[in-house]
């Protein structure tokens, strides 16, 4: 049995998907029941609720698991915190192994909440249990938010240089080999980086991509970064998390994203990863 954390987010539901096809059990962990319906819908076995902050509730979701595969929650300032409570219940409890979702180049201290799951990296390896960390860099399914102002404006936009080179996973791409790792044999002590595109590809290469799919000229612009936190998606955060994912976004500005070899994800996929320019075609396709 494998516990998943943090289940009812894109990347929690698509691992949960990617066991299933595999025939591996899986507990979504969850907040509330009004997820039940959905993550069972992903192929969930059992739906449990448990939070981070009450070790009774993670001992309740841990018994007879043998995996536990940890997502905390996006731009939490307590995430260290959080990824602490669940090794100390994985401990607590007998779980046989710890699995991470991390991030590509969690070293970068200038993205601040890079530092926080470089902790909890750190404490999976000096906790005694095995472990497996995953490092995945920007999902391509991130573009979704910008479809229609593609569309309807022609524009490709982000708040940060055009010009900088960015690494790119497929959410499928990912979730496929976490269920490799998740299901199979020898991947304990594994660090994994999750890359799907061959080279790093800045936005002006995306819209050119997109342009050639979508059959329109789209363009890449920068939004400045107040007015990008400032729209309507981001309205009611708190504070402190839109401080952590400034962070982030200055850090691209300067540098990029660039990080991470394809050929880890190739080696879990048994197969060469999707390629931007098909990841677009398909995403066009599921949305006409």
């Amino acid at each position: 049995m494998v516990l998943i954390t943090g289940a009812n987010g894109i990347t929690g539901r698509a691992v949960i998907s990617a066991l299933k096809s595999r025939n591996t059990p899986t507990r979504a962990m969850t907040t509330s029941l009004a997820a039940k319906g959905k993550l069972l819908d992903a192929g969930a076995t059992e739906v449990v609720v448990a939070t981070f902050e009450e070790p009774s509730s993670l001992d309740f979701a841990m018994r007879g698991v043998d995996t536990v595969f940890h997502i905390p929650p996006r731009m939490k300032p307590a995430e260290t915190q959080n990824g602490l409570n669940i090794i100390a219940a994985a401990k607590r409890c007998g779980v046989r192994r710890i699995a991470l979702h991390s991030v590509i180049n969690s070293q970068i201290q200038a993205i601040r909440f890079h530092v926080n799951k470089r902790l909890v990296e750190e404490a999976a390896m000096i906790s005694g249990l095995p472990w497996v960390i995953f490092q995945p860099t920007n999902y391509m399914q991130n573009v979704a938010w910008n479809w229609r102002r593609m569309m309807d404006f022609g524009e490709l936009v982000f708040p940060y240089s055009a010009d900088v080179p960015i690494s790119w996973l497929d959410l499928n791409d990912y979730a496929e080999g976490v269920a490799r790792v998740l299901s199979e044999n020898g991947f304990d002590y594994g660090v994994f980086e999750a890359v799907s595109s061959q080279a790093p590809l800045n936005r002006h290469q995306l819209a050119e991509i997109f342009s050639k799919v979508s059959g329109r000229t789209i363009r890449a612009v920068e939004m400045q970064l107040d007015e990008y936190m400032a729209l309507p998606h981001w309205r009611g955060r708190d504070p402190e998390e839109m401080s952590l994912l400034r962070t982030m976004f200055e850090e691209f500005h300067r540098h990029g994203a660039p990080g991470g070899n394809w050929r880890v994800l190739a080696m879990l996929l048994g197969r060469e990863p999707t390629q931007y320019e098909a990841f677009a075609q398909r995403f066009i396709s599921e949305l006409n």
